[in-house]
């Protein structure tokens, strides 16, 4: 690598860089709130928020109230992290099933229940990163300082989100696919409660015939829907439904500011000022070339970590309502790409590649006046491109060719 501009050195300058940055926005933010004790600003956690409020109405044994955004709104505005004029949405378009994950966290006072929910997920998330990043003959904290300062995380943590479970949750269960598929199936099963980031993993499963773990997750996603339906009764499902036809209509399909944040090809069109349908139209063909990009990289003979950086980097392509907190996927993208390269020599243009998609969660947040261009959906296709390039040389020098 030292033939190269990143070599180890810069790697770790830039990586202590972007932790002083982060700090200083945070120094910065909490004087601003007076230690986030004012509501002149949204605090960390704003969407969080919505979870512990969840929570709160659970517990109070109004499960189907949720949906009815009124009543979610005035327990947010009272307890959550949100600016004090009211200026927020925060809808309920979680399925039933996620219900069971949340309904704990109102047990603990909103910050608590922020810090532990945020600290536990990135366990979840950076153990799974380091797992995927474990070989011989690289320095640990070379690996430690890029995955610990990479902007997905800290953007995830800041705003309260959930994406640092839902990328751990699959990165475990690829990485157990073959030694555990018992529990990778039942990780998978659980992801249903976000099923937009969950819809590629079946077909992963079935391209690879891991059978066992398929039936698993199909069970294990039954008997949650099961469970969220005995407690909280059938009423929740058609809410859910209806919920989140009026959020796809309002933030996804109309919502011009939230695109500037939105790194999918669906919000590049709109932003360009094509129609709805158009705008469908380029993200299905996104979609395909996706999908097809999966099922190349998991029929031959690639590694696990490329499998693992395919599955992601589809995942992020393929669903059109994606937000620049849920790039903890592209993160799993980069470690399986950089296990590649480190193992097996890099190809041209990919160290540059990953740095770009390293730093895209940050800039993608940091777009508040929408002035830079909409380069996440170009980013991903250019991940799926060097994946498929990595497998196709998978399969040229696989044995017997």
């Amino acid at each position: 690598m030292s033939r190269h501009w990143l070599d180890l050195e810069r790697l770790r300058a830039y990586s202590v860089a972007v932790l002083i940055i982060y700090g200083a926005l945070i120094v910065a933010w909490a004087f601003k709130t007076r230690g986030f004790t004012t509501d002149s600003l949204g605090r960390p956690g704003v969407d969080f928020s919505a979870f512990w409020s969840a929570s709160y109405l659970v517990m109070k044994g109004q499960a189907a109230k949720v949906y009815d955004y009124e009543t979610l709104r005035h327990v947010i505005a009272a307890f959550g992290a949100v600016r004090g004029e009211g200026k927020f949405f925060l809808p309920w378009v979680y399925p039933p099933t996620f219900l069971l994950f949340v309904m704990p966290l109102s047990l603990l006072p909103f910050a608590a229940s922020y810090l532990l929910f945020i600290g536990s997920t990135a366990v979840v998330y950076i153990t799974a990163v380091l797992r995927i990043l474990a070989f011989p003959g690289v320095p640990r904290h070379v690996v430690w300082l890029p995955v610990l300062a990479f902007p997905g995380i800290h953007e995830a943590a800041l705003i309260g989100q959930n994406s640092l479970l839902t990328a751990g949750m699959a990165a475990w269960a690829l990485i157990q696919l073959r030694t555990r598929p018992v529990l990778a199936g039942v990780l998978i099963g659980l992801l249903s409660v976000k099923p937009q980031l969950a819809a590629l993993l079946p077909v992963a499963l079935v391209v690879d015939r891991a059978w066992k773990a398929f039936f698993t997750a199909a069970a294990t996603a039954a008997a949650i829907a099961a469970c969220s339906i005995a407690l909280w009764g059938w009423e929740t499902v058609p809410a859910f439904l209806e919920s989140g036809t009026l959020f796809r209509q309002i933030v996804l399909e109309q919502g011009e500011i939230g695109w500037r944040h939105c790194p999918t090809v669906f919000a590049m069109m709109r932003r360009a000022g094509a129609s709805v349908t158009v705008a469908y139209l380029a993200h299905g063909l996104g979609a395909v070339f996706a999908i097809w990009v999966l099922v190349r990289a998991w029929r031959g003979r690639s590694s696990t970590a490329l499998r693992i950086a395919a599955l992601a980097a589809s995942t992020v392509m393929v669903s059109p309502y994606l937000w620049y907190y849920e790039l903890t996927w592209v993160g799993l993208a980069i470690a399986g790409l950089a296990v590649e390269g480190v193992k097996h020599g890099w190809m041209k243009g990919e160290r540059e590649l990953l740095v770009v998609a390293w730093l895209l969660p940050f800039a993608l947040s940091m777009n508040q006046a929408g002035h830079l261009p909409p380069a996440g959906p170009l980013v991903t296709l250019l991940l799926l491109m060097a994946i498929l390039r990595r497998a196709r040389a998978g399969e040229r020098f696989a044995p017997g060719k």
